[in-house]
Formats: structure tokens, sequence, C-alpha cells
């Protein structure tokens, strides 16, 4: 009997959420229950222009993995980057684990419009047995 071997796949999971000019909220979510470990994490806004000031925290499960008052300028993917080479690197179990985000845009810059979406990326890994 041939045994079966474990292959990791790569997932990615988005957390996304609208912010107003000025605003500060917190995000719930969960992870998906078919993923196995989050691996990293970034960020993409609608609106870019809003980097300037905007602030990120992110818990997994209760674990600080992004402190307080990081710049979501650290975090952020543009087109002209790999998204391995801007990931922050993260090693937390998943299966439905709790996600909190709180995000405070902080922003004066006029070219920011009332309104903007965020969308935080969660790379994750599955084991498959083939």
């Amino acid at each position: 009997m041939e045994e079966k071997k474990l292959i990791t796949k790569k997932k990615l999971q988005v957390v996304k959420f609208s912010v107003k000019k000025g605003e500060a909220l917190d995000k719930n979510s969960n992870t998906k229950m078919e993923h196995d470990r989050v691996v990293g994490a970034f960020v993409r806004l609608s609106n870019p222009d809003a980097l300037q000031g905007a602030t990120i925290r992110l818990l997994i499960d209760d674990i600080e993995i992004i402190p307080a008052d990081t710049e979501v300028a650290l975090l952020h993917h543009s087109d002209d980057m790999s998204i391995n080479d801007v990931a922050y690197p993260v090693n937390e179990k998943a299966k439905n684990s709790t996600i909190k985000v709180s995000y405070a845009d902080n922003s004066e810059n006029l070219a920011v419009g009332e309104e903007y979406d965020v969308r935080l990326y969660l790379m994750t890994e599955v084991d498959v047995k083939q």
C-alpha cells in the first residue's frame, strides 16, 4: 500500500474593510477552517495616497502579530513588488483563529478622498495528502 505524501499549498485570505478619512476602526474576523497556518501578512490600499499617517495592529488568537501604531507603509504591497518581498513573516495557527485588526487613518493628505478600501492579505498554508 502506497503512503500518501503531504503537500503544502499556499492560499490567500482577504480581510477587506472601508475607512473614512480620519477614522479609526476595529475589524474582527476569523481565519478559514481549511487553512492550517498563517505564514505572512501584507496590506493594499485602494488609494495609496492614504499611506502617509495610516497605522495598523494585527492580532491572531489574541497574540499580537503587528504591534499598535505600525505604519501601514511598512506592510504595503505595490504593483512593482513581489508579495514574498513585502509580506510580514508570521507563523501562527489558522483553523478558525480569531483575527483582530485595528486601523487608523491619520492622513491629512488632500489627495485622500472621503473613503477608501483596505485589504489585509493573510498568506496561509494548507497541508494536503496526495
